[in-house]
């Protein structure tokens, strides 16, 4: 298989160069990640094919879409929270770094 990039027009390729130089607004901000999630990375279709390899780059492509699209999702935020407190209660039970031991 040769991955064919995904059609765009010209309304996504004005919604990406506008989310690149940090001035898109909420349409063209919606626009670009919709085309990302579908078009891209095929977030709502099957990955399988009869090629085995086919499948494996296509599951590839739907595996990072779903990793952009849990970002939605209020669980999201409290995974990155749970794993803070965890490394700040791991680091303050840590010794100090370089400390020699009876110092």
């Amino acid at each position: 298989m040769t991955a064919k990039p995904a059609a765009y027009d010209k309304e996504v390729l004005y919604a990406f160069r506008a989310l690149f130089d940090g001035k898109a607004n909420d349409g063209q901000q919606k626009r670009a990640m919709e085309w990302l999630l579908l078009n891209a990375c095929h977030i709502g279709q099957l990955s399988y094919s009869a090629n085995e390899r086919d499948s494996a780059f296509s599951e590839g492509e739907r595996h990072i879409g779903l990793q952009v699209a849990r970002m939605r999702e209020p669980e999201a935020l409290k995974l990155i929270e749970g794993r803070s407190r965890a490394e700040k209660m791991a680091a303050a039970t840590k010794p100090e770094a370089g400390r020699k031991a009876g110092e």
